[in-house]
């Protein structure tokens, strides 16, 4: 794998276009320190435009938030990338995996795992306790966007849901099959 660069450690990107007036922020180039929480995400000003690196979705939303409310609709968000590079030395593609750990009332538990499987995660290890259910896994990052949400919706907003990036690696998995998303 390729030595890690400083930006790495944000899997998440979304581009950023200033709106027709163009927006003065965006005249420089690098890291708008008051835009940004380095331990969750960066925003970035590249010239005419703009990117997020973010650590996770949730460090995206917060990112996107705070653009809206500096700035409303004179930004526009591109579609969010999850960032993946070549390793010269394995000859592969490497994408970021994720370590989750998800905590939830034992009752939704069956829906929550069913969603884990449909995701494609790797189970670590999962405890169910008399009222709750603990799962400590791995995803990739690709498979876990919108898993948040989808964890909010099964269990009525009960469930607790943390992701941080382990490493990247080759796909460990192959993709969907096209007629089932």
């Amino acid at each position: 794998m390729s030595p890690l660069e400083a930006l790495d450690h944000y899997p998440l990107r979304q581009a950023l276009l200033p709106g027709a007036a163009g927006l003065p922020v965006f005249a420089t180039r690098g890291p708008v320190d008051w835009l940004s929480r380095p331990e969750r995400y960066l925003v970035v000003c590249e010239g005419r435009g703009g990117r997020i690196y973010a650590a996770g979705e949730l460090a995206l939303d917060e990112a996107q938030q705070v653009l809206r409310d500096a700035y409303g609709r004179k930004v526009v968000l591109r579609p969010p990338e999850v960032h993946t590079f070549d390793d010269p030395a394995g000859g592969g593609r490497c994408e970021p995996v994720m370590f989750l750990r998800l905590k939830s009332p034992r009752a939704h538990g069956a829906g929550l795992l069913k969603e884990l499987a449909r995701r494609r995660v790797r189970i670590l290890e999962h405890d169910v306790r008399r009222d709750e259910l603990v799962v400590r896994a791995e995803i990739r990052l690709a498979d876990a966007l919108g898993l948040n949400a989808a964890a909010e919706r099964l269990t009525n907003g009960a469930a607790a849901l943390w992701t941080w990036l382990s490493r990247y690696d080759a796909a460990w998995l192959p993709p969907p099959p096209e007629a089932s998303r």
